[in-house]
């Protein structure tokens, strides 16, 4: 099988061919290895923290108002479905 996967690189040498394996391999070990690979650790400014925090409080309040929106109209739907035992 080695020798059949050779044939489809013609004029590649053995050597060669290992020697891109190599490479390939210390690539994916290098990328796997722990660490920040070159990235730098960003600090947020207490404008962008306040900002976030804002932008989360008001994603939850809009989510509340919704929620509520919903369970009231759903209540709404129920309540006018069911006969009314007046009388």
């Amino acid at each position: 099988m080695t020798m059949s996967f050779l044939r489809s690189f013609p004029g590649v040498q053995l050597p060669q061919v290992l020697r891109l394996l190599e490479q390939d391999v210390e690539t994916v070990l290098n990328v796997l290895q722990p660490g920040p690979l070159g990235i730098l650790e960003h600090k947020f400014s207490v404008a962008e923290v306040q900002e976030a925090k804002a932008t989360v409080r008001r994603a939850i309040e809009n989510w509340r108002r919704n929620s509520s929106l919903v369970k009231v109209a759903s209540t709404q739907h129920s309540s006018e479905g069911t006969p009314s035992h007046s009388g």
